[in-house]
């Protein structure tokens, strides 16, 4: 049996809005040459569509120069994205929308309006001379909705018996018909974060921070429509949990997005979810790839990881306020005239600070 080590698979999935990166953690073998990773979502909302790109390491993978002038190398397990790679997407009619890379591995499409009828849709990335598209798909005709809830609980986590979290629920009404439909739902979290206000001489404000993230990236919700009977019936489904810590103490919000996606996808990530979650027994399913629905043009036995999907989509929010928490919040931010200024949190004193944030509002946020 080839020896494995702990490789960080991580399966990137763009999820509306903002730029976050979800991340789902997972052991692959480490193989002789590096894999694609490919990781995108082609929705029939007015929004910027992205792919990322990136790729697996390899037993001949090079190090990484970590500092030019010292002349330090580092040498790790983790992908690394893909850049310079030509990403169009192709439409059977023969229409094509190039993305344009945004950030090293990121690229993203803007314009498409998603109204192509009977279109089907792939991918085409040409990188390194090599050429990998996806297999063609459809937008799904039906969804769902969702009527949104959350319940502030106490739950064991670790070595803790008594943590405090958020528990983000959906009364789901199913499509009006039977069967033939697959859905999966995403969520990502938007925050105000107070930063701390010290005294000058115009009294002026820190600026807005808004900071992007995601509540629950591991869990993967699922309904198979071929196993129910139910056209127009409601599901109550769990789409997150969170602990609850000091972003709770201004507006937190959940986006939870709804997709309609094919049978093949539904069936991708339901074996994502069954590795996930894994407990490690003998009778478990071994780290493995995954057959995703992307493919090398000229070599058809080349693993390609990761799958572009087609999906219809619905985007609902809700939001917590201050007032809804009913555990203690500690202000960590607030102004502390004994305090020097480099005593405080870094987090407490810019924006920047955290991976994924911006200084002005997204234009849904006064719109709940």
């Amino acid at each position: 049996m080839m020896n494995k080590i702990k490789l960080i698979g991580l399966l990137v999935i763009f999820l509306g809005f903002n730029s976050c990166v979800e991340q789902i953690e997972f052991e692959l073998e480490k193989t002789e040459r590096e894999r694609l990773i490919v990781s995108g979502t082609l929705t029939d909302l007015p929004e910027t569509q992205v792919v990322f790109l990136s790729e697996t390491t390899s037993q001949a993978r090079k190090p990484l120069l970590s500092d030019e002038e010292k002349g330090y190398f580092t040498l790790d397990d983790k992908p690394r994205p893909v850049q310079g790679a030509q990403v169009v997407l192709i439409s059977s009619n023969g229409s094509f929308w190039p993305y344009r890379e945004a950030k090293p591995g990121r690229y993203e499409l803007a314009g498409f309006n998603g109204a192509s009828g009977d279109s089907e849709f792939y991918l085409q990335i040409s990188v390194g001379g090599r050429v990998y598209r996806s297999i063609a798909q459809r937008i799904p005709e039906v969804i769902g909705s969702d009527d949104l809830s959350f319940t502030f609980e106490r739950t064991r986590q670790d070595d803790n018996p008594d943590a405090a979290q958020v528990v983000i629920r959906s009364e789901v009404t199913l499509p009006e018909q039977v069967g033939d439909y697959y859905l999966r739902w995403a969520v990502d979290e938007a925050y105000y974060w107070d930063l701390t206000f010290f005294p000058n001489p115009f009294n002026r404000p820190p600026p807005d921070c808004i900071v992007f993230g995601f509540p629950d990236p591991e869990r993967i919700t699922l309904i198979n429509g071929d196993l129910l009977n139910r056209p127009g019936g409601k599901s109550t489904q769990i789409v997150a949990k969170r602990l609850v810590d000091q972003s709770f103490l201004s507006r937190h919000y959940f986006n939870v997005r709804q997709l309609s996606i094919s049978k093949d996808a539904h069936e991708y990530w339901r074996r994502v979810g069954e590795l996930v979650n894994n407990t490690g027994s003998v009778f478990d399913t071994p780290p493995a790839p995954i057959k995703g629905n992307l493919f090398n043009v000229n070599d058809p036995d080349e693993v390609v990881l990761g799958y572009f999907e087609v999906a219809k989509s619905k985007v609902s929010r809700i939001y917590t306020t201050f007032a809804d928490v009913p555990f203690f919040l500690e202000k960590v931010c607030v102004y502390d005239p004994n305090r020097r200024r480099d005593q405080y949190e870094p987090t407490c004193l810019s924006c920047n600070v955290f991976p994924d944030s911006q200084m002005f509002f997204p234009e849904w946020w006064f719109d709940e």
